[in-house]
């Protein structure tokens, strides 16, 4: 599908084959294109679009080029922020009248960033649309790392409560902190492939790019950098939260080794005593007495009473 943005239409316009490209349209988005779509691209652009293996398969210096009239942009592998279109690679191509994408998959910061630049009262032409397009991407991730330190910070109110936490609890936890991870890797794969652009075309400086245009793509490096530097501070924390659960995972084990050391050596004493009086000799002569089977339980029950108070007045009955 190709979707043609134009200054002077409201809203974009989905091209039909056959019809003729606007003459002044500033945007060419193209999403899945079919051959008679791309050559329509390539004739507005005067260019040669790259395909997709061309997109994937060049090496790092290759992706992101300049010519003489045209800056050739690359993301290998672009996904959304919010992690909910399908990774596919992205190419941007700028050229002094015309900026072409091209993408295979359905994006919301496309659409976002193409509403806005419709919205302003002087789009500014293709340069603006690209500058646009990578404010909108920058901003989508920024929102997005703000949801997972939101969640990071919740997560980490509730491992680091006074109350006892139960084993379950902390591998469900465990797995929060895989779900927010992944989450955070994605917006890390966005700030990359954003990144290597805004700095390659602020170094370069197509000189058919106005200034105000290199104004806004040098700040979108300048909140890339910041977002950089955000996204080590969440890295780390993540990385103290799956510590601390384990850690947590750990004393709870220790617990419960506790309790088993308690319980084996409290029966240790009624063990011994009942083994006593099990014994076959006549020379026992309280079992000859009335009192005798009273006493063997008293006493089985004061070797199980004094150890445990003993453990409890240590203090390693407590759960602590």
């Amino acid at each position: 599908m190709l979707t043609i943005h134009d200054a002077r239409q409201a809203e974009p316009v989905v091209w039909k084959p056959g019809d003729p490209l606007p003459a002044r349209q500033a945007w060419l988005d193209l999403r899945d294109g079919d051959e008679a779509e791309v050559q329509a691209c390539e004739k507005a652009a005067k260019v040669k679009l790259p395909a997709r293996e061309d997109i994937t398969g060049v090496s790092l210096p290759g992706r992101n080029r300049l010519e003489e009239r045209a800056l050739f942009l690359q993301v290998p592998m672009f996904k959304d922020a919010d992690g909910k279109a399908q990774a596919s690679p992205v190419s941007m191509v700028l050229t002094p009248d015309l900026l072409v994408t091209q993408r295979y998959a359905d994006s919301e910061a496309f659409a976002t960033a193409a509403r806005d630049w419709h919205a302003q009262p002087a789009q500014d032409g293709p340069a603006g649309a690209f500058a646009e397009l990578l404010e909108t991407l920058v901003e989508r991730t920024a929102m997005s790392m703000q949801k997972t330190a939101a969640d990071v910070a919740d997560l980490s109110g509730r491992v680091f409560d006074d109350r006892r936490v139960e084993t379950r609890r902390l591998r469900r936890w465990l797995v929060h902190v895989g779900a927010l991870e992944a989450r955070l890797a994605r917006s890390r794969g966005m700030l990359l492939g954003i990144t290597r652009i805004a700095v390659f075309t602020c170094e370069k400086q197509p000189p058919w790019v106005p200034e105000k245009q290199r104004s806004r793509i040098d700040t979108v490096r300048n909140d890339l950098v910041a977002l950089d530097h955000f996204d080590e501070q969440l890295t780390g924390k993540l990385q103290f939260l799956l510590d601390a659960i384990f850690g947590l995972i750990s004393v709870n084990q220790n617990s419960v080794m506790k309790l088993f050391t308690v319980a084996s050596v409290v029966a240790v004493p009624p063990v011994i005593l009942a083994g006593i009086w099990g014994m076959n000799f006549k020379a026992m002569p309280e079992l000859a007495q009335p009192w005798g089977y009273a006493m063997a339980l008293g006493a089985i029950a004061i070797s199980i009473l004094i150890p445990l108070g003993i453990f409890k007045w240590r203090g390693w009955l407590s759960n602590d």
